[in-house]
């Protein structure tokens, strides 16, 4: 193997689930500031000034939403140049920051990630619609049985809003074509609508929609929520919201009270703010909510996959070439690459 520069090191700062020999047979210092494999357990977010701390010194950063990596933490690592994410999204970094430092950020949009991630959309569509939240087998062997308040509903026929058109939005929308529901779909970008698809604006996609499903970004450090308390008022009573994307895009508090106050039929969540919840959020202990653990995508092929393209996003740069990934072209006229 050709000598490598020292310069070629990373502060691991979140599980990747992968072996890092493929990193260190190239050459590369990793330093690990958290287990190279997850547990399941949830781990607190890495503070500023410890990621400052544990990162002094190295090139780069390789991690997941472990800790938010602000321009103030990026000033206090001047050795800094690449941030290599797990994951699609990266909302916790600020990239027009990183962008105006010279310092390049790439991210994982693996096709593994899609399937998943579709699928336990509609597992959480079809758990709202059927009930599954009420109907338990801790409800059974209480002496519950069936309740007229409870009525199972069908997607055939149902208004099924998919906010962001994005790959999984699109896979989820390829789901339920077959089965009869109605689409409406909105993005903030210019898209094509997907057969079987009609696209509309947000307010109308809420109005109109049984159900509404969300798929785009979370919401950049320091901006509210997407559906804030005024444009959660526009779902229709009954009205079911499943959140697969992440927590930030909802006011929670607003939504809890709609579920208390009986104005919708329920709410599936795997995503939250902040994670992991506390034991006494106001969303996972409104009525009417299906919850479960931020583990629509954790499945340990894709996790292997996201992982082997951080690493290779991550070796494009060190060799000074640009990663198929890239979040923030626009650094490259800054850095002359």
């Amino acid at each position: 193997m050709t000598a490598v520069p020292a310069d070629r090191s990373v502060y691991v700062y979140d599980p990747v689930d992968a072996p890092l020999d493929w990193l260190t047979e190239r050459g590369v210092v990793v330093t690990l500031g958290a287990p190279a494999y997850s547990t399941g357990q949830s781990r607190p977010k890495i503070t500023p000034d410890e990621l400052v701390a544990g990162a002094s010194g190295h090139r780069a950063l390789l991690g997941a939403s472990g800790t938010f990596i602000t321009g103030r933490v990026m000033d206090l690592l001047p050795e800094l140049r690449f941030i290599s994410k797990l994951g699609i999204g990266y909302e916790v970094i600020d990239v027009d920051a990183a962008t105006a430092r010279g310092i390049m950020v790439t991210n994982t949009p693996a096709h593994a990630e899609v399937e998943p991630v579709a699928e336990h959309t509609i597992a959480l569509m079809l758990g709202l619609a059927k009930h599954l939240h009420w109907y338990s087998a801790s409800y059974i062997a209480a002496g519950g049985w069936r309740s007229a308040e409870h009525m199972s509903l069908t997607l055939r026929d149902a208004t099924v809003g998919i906010v962001g058109l994005g790959h999984i939005g699109q896979a989820v929308a390829a789901r339920l074509r077959p089965w009869g529901a109605r689409l409406l779909a909105t993005d903030v970008r210019p898209v094509a609508a997907p057969e079987g698809v009609e696209l509309v604006d947000l307010p109308t996609l809420l109005h109109s929609a049984d159900i509404v499903s969300l798929h785009v970004p979370g919401q950049p450090s320091g901006r509210g929520p997407l559906l804030d308390a005024e444009l959660l008022g526009l779902l229709r009573p009954g009205a079911l919201l499943v959140n697969t994307a992440r927590g930030n895009l909802v006011d929670q508090g607003a939504l809890a009270l709609m579920l208390r106050e009986g104005r919708l039929g329920g709410a599936a969540v795997d995503v939250y703010s902040p994670e992991p919840p506390p034991a006494d959020d106001p969303l996972i202990t409104a009525p009417n909510v299906l919850a479960t653990p931020h583990m629509a995508a954790w499945n340990a092929r894709l996790r292997k996959e996201m992982a082997e393209m951080a690493f290779a996003n991550l070796w494009t740069m060190f060799s000074g070439g640009v990663p198929e990934h890239l979040v923030n072209p626009d650094v490259l006229a800054r850095i002359g690459r």
